[in-house]
């Protein structure tokens, strides 16, 4: 089937906390929304079929987890990473960031730390600081505009007696690194050494871009896989994240228990009725909408990537291996927190997210989500030309 990514579709009056609720989110509901992580495309055509099918039933009572979950994200992942795991090791969850609180709470006490990498996809730092354990910011470094780990202090961090979990984002939100295999090698054996678990999300591993190759971290070593909880969804991947449906690969029989009785503890073992059939249908049909999206992301940063170098210089992309998540450097404007973000939400009318949200090392910098058709990253980008020129006489007249 062929897909139409340039259709611009209408979402507002949709219960969209993208458009319904940017207001609210990021402070000016007239902020063309560019920011938080689901697309403007239609989700493909048999997931759609499956959630028409499920609710013609018209009897939504309590679902529960079916074998063909299993099944499926088995032969998604070994067909598309190249992993190949066992119905046991596979855990269903609402969500991927649930799972974060879960094994924080699961595995470590009050006071403990846990290893993230700043910047960093903000929930990260909540689930951490809510549950009264102390961050450990392995911040990465930014030269040469690229990001790399500083593994000597991964080393030192994962090294103190209170350090007991790590959480890794793979590929990078926000800075869209995928991390190569040399990368994810150091870190499990770092972890290994110090008894840290690992916790790998996994979530954008579909969306890779120019050749670039996403490695499951668990798939490396079979010492490695026993220490790391492996995090998979759909979502991104299919824009179906309202649908809450996760797959989670733990292949260590104690850690997985110390999960699943954690989730029962949470009492957070129920799922969305349309998540498995939705689910289901993505990872066993879908392959031909993905194949398709991937191009027209690589095309949206093409775009964006020229746009900024010919007419906003001094707004530089981080160029992305993966994720259609965004990191703008605007560092040589000289602005920075709150005096960026009301340039871009209030004076641009753009919706981005704020780089300080996802820590102190973002201060210089916006994310902005480019899975949308074309024409509404030209639009976007046009608004804040419109902008950046009256900011840029501002800045020859001083």
């Amino acid at each position: 089937m062929k897909y139409n990514f340039d259709e611009v579709i209408n979402r507002k009056n949709t219960q969209s906390s993208k458009w319904d609720n940017v207001g609210a989110r990021v402070g000016n509901s007239n902020a063309l929304p560019m920011w938080v992580a689901d697309t403007d495309f239609r989700c493909p055509q048999p997931v759609v079929d499956a959630v028409k099918a499920r609710a013609e039933h018209m009897i939504y009572g309590y679902p529960y987890t079916v074998q063909e979950f299993k099944e499926a994200t088995i032969n998604w992942i070994k067909k598309r990473h190249g992993w190949e795991i066992k119905p046991d090791w596979i855990v269903f969850a609402t969500g991927i960031v649930p799972v974060f609180n879960t094994m924080i709470q699961a595995f470590t006490e009050v006071g403990d730390e846990v290893i993230i990498q700043r910047p960093v996809y903000h929930p990260f730092g909540f689930s951490i600081v809510d549950n009264d354990r102390v961050i450990s910011d392995n911040s990465l470094i930014y030269e040469n505009d690229q990001y790399r780990i500083d593994f000597e202090d991964l080393e030192r961090r994962a090294a103190s007696p209170k350090a007991k979990l790590m959480i890794l984002c793979n590929p990078h939100n926000p800075v869209g690194r995928v991390w190569t295999k040399e990368d994810l090698l150091k870190i499990s054996e770092i972890c290994l050494r110090y008894n840290v678990i690992l916790i790998s999300d996994e979530i954008h591993s579909d969306l890779i871009f120019f050749g670039n190759k996403h490695i499951p971290v668990a798939s490396l070593d079979e010492r490695y896989a026993m220490n790391t909880v492996s995090c998979y969804a759909p979502s991104k991947t299919f824009n179906i994240a309202g649908l809450r449906g996760s797959g989670i690969v733990v292949p260590n029989p104690k850690l997985r228990k110390g999960l699943e009785e954690q989730f029962k503890k949470n009492r957070s073992i129920q799922q969305n009725v349309f998540a498995l059939p939705a689910y289901i249908a993505a990872y066993n049909e879908c392959e031909d909408y993905l194949e398709q999206l991937v191009p027209y992301l690589e095309n949206n940063v093409d775009f964006l990537e020229h746009f900024l170098k010919t007419k906003m210089p001094k707004i530089k992309l981080v160029k992305p291996e993966g994720t259609y998540l965004m990191w703008l450097d605007c560092c040589e404007m000289g602005l920075s927190g709150d005096a960026l973000a009301d340039f871009f939400i209030n004076k641009c009318l753009v919706a981005v997210n704020r780089g300080d949200g996802f820590g102190p090392e973002g201060a210089n910098f916006v994310r902005l989500n480019i899975g949308c058709p074309q024409a509404t990253l030209a639009q976007g980008l046009c608004q804040i030309l419109e902008q950046y020129k009256i900011w840029e006489k501002s800045q020859a007249v001083q």
